[in-house]
């Protein structure tokens, strides 16, 4: 069966053939209302974008994003995101394709060079740490002006009504940790919570009081604490000031917060884990450096990335792209996760 053309679309569409040709290679002169339709009609129509000749045998481009949002900053203050990445190039090159990174603040989204850069790629995988509410409006616009250029969001599930998405189970990871504190005996439970708050720590929070409603407890204390290293170890060390009784075991939002816990129970004279046992998420390195080594919530940061580059190579052979087309069926993939259990927590 012959190949469609952009001239037969414009035929079908009743429009020029180079209003066509602009909206299926995401370049300004079209409305957005026009270029949605021509997406839709070329994807029904089984339209596959034939690569132009500058293009011929060399690696196509998927672009990373990194992007930090103007009050939650959480990717600038742990690793995760470079494990991320890992994942990205190592499967972006088995598949043929070239990886670049960008940085982007939020406000920064629509730097005319930026967009032409992300309109040209095969790709963008964007990883939605920082994401919150308020940046949701900034970053559909984002996406609409992205044209052809289809989008994976990694590590946030907010814009999972919108483009494909590839996240870590934050809620079953929490619960599995919390139902472990359980099972070894403790039973006067703090959470130290981020005073930011993003999805993810959103849905550790339910797995929090998921695992403790399920057993019949409740939380003895919750600590709000800053995400930063620094800020977390102030803001528990002022907490914990004329406290004649602690909880028995703690649960941190994230390893980095967990670090600083156990920095200031130790400066204030407290042994981990005789005294008080901790539990952090995610599984950064700087876990098995800590003394005690930490007990954590393992998540698998290079298969997000790995995951996210499969779901991006299979919309691009396919010349599709959900964020413009109502007919092409969302990704929400969920990577589960692992307690690694070390040194930090003792059964009472």
């Amino acid at each position: 069966m012959p190949a469609v053309t952009a001239k037969e679309i414009a035929a079908k569409l009743n429009l020029s053939p180079s209003a066509v040709s602009l909206a299926l290679n995401g370049k300004p002169g079209v409305s957005e209302a026009t270029r949605a339709l021509v997406l839709e009609t070329a994807a029904q129509m089984g339209y596959s974008r034939p690569e132009s000749a500058a293009m011929a045998g060399q690696p196509k481009t998927i672009c990373f994003v990194r992007y930090a949002g103007a009050i939650v900053q959480i990717a600038e203050h742990t690793s995760f995101s470079s494990f991320v990445l890992q994942g990205v190039e190592a499967r972006a090159t088995e598949l043929g394709y070239s990886t670049q990174v960008r940085y982007l603040n939020a406000g920064d989204l629509y730097n005319p060079q930026s967009l032409d850069f992300f309109r040209d790629a095969g790709g963008v995988i964007f990883l939605g740490t920082d994401i919150t509410k308020n940046q949701l409006p900034e970053l559909e616009r984002f996406f609409a002006s992205l044209g052809g250029t289809p989008v994976v969001v990694v590590d946030s599930s907010l814009l999972s009504g919108r483009v494909d998405c590839v996240t870590n189970d934050c809620y079953g990871g929490a619960k599995a940790a919390v139902d472990f504190l359980l099972s070894t005996g403790h039973r006067r439970l703090g959470y130290v919570r981020a005073r930011q708050r993003i999805r993810n720590f959103e849905e550790r929070e339910r797995g929090v009081y998921a695992a403790l409603v399920g057993a019949g407890f409740s939380l003895s204390a919750v600590i709000d604490v800053d995400i930063s290293s620094e800020g977390a170890f102030q803001d528990f060390d002022a907490w914990i000031k004329g406290k004649s009784t602690l909880p028995d075991g703690l649960f941190a939002d994230n390893d980095v917060i967990a670090a600083a816990v156990i920095r200031v129970l130790k400066k204030h004279g407290y042994h981990v884990p005789n005294d008080v046992s901790v539990i952090g998420f995610d599984d950064v390195p700087i876990c098995e450096m800590l003394d005690p080594p930490l007990t954590t919530v393992h998540s698998f940061k290079e298969e997000l990335g790995i995951v996210a580059v499969e779901h991006l190579d299979r919309r691009i052979r396919r010349g599709e792209v959900p964020h413009q087309l109502a007919s092409v069926g969302l990704l929400h993939t969920t990577v589960s996760t692992s307690l690694v259990k070390r040194f930090s927590v003792k059964a009472r």
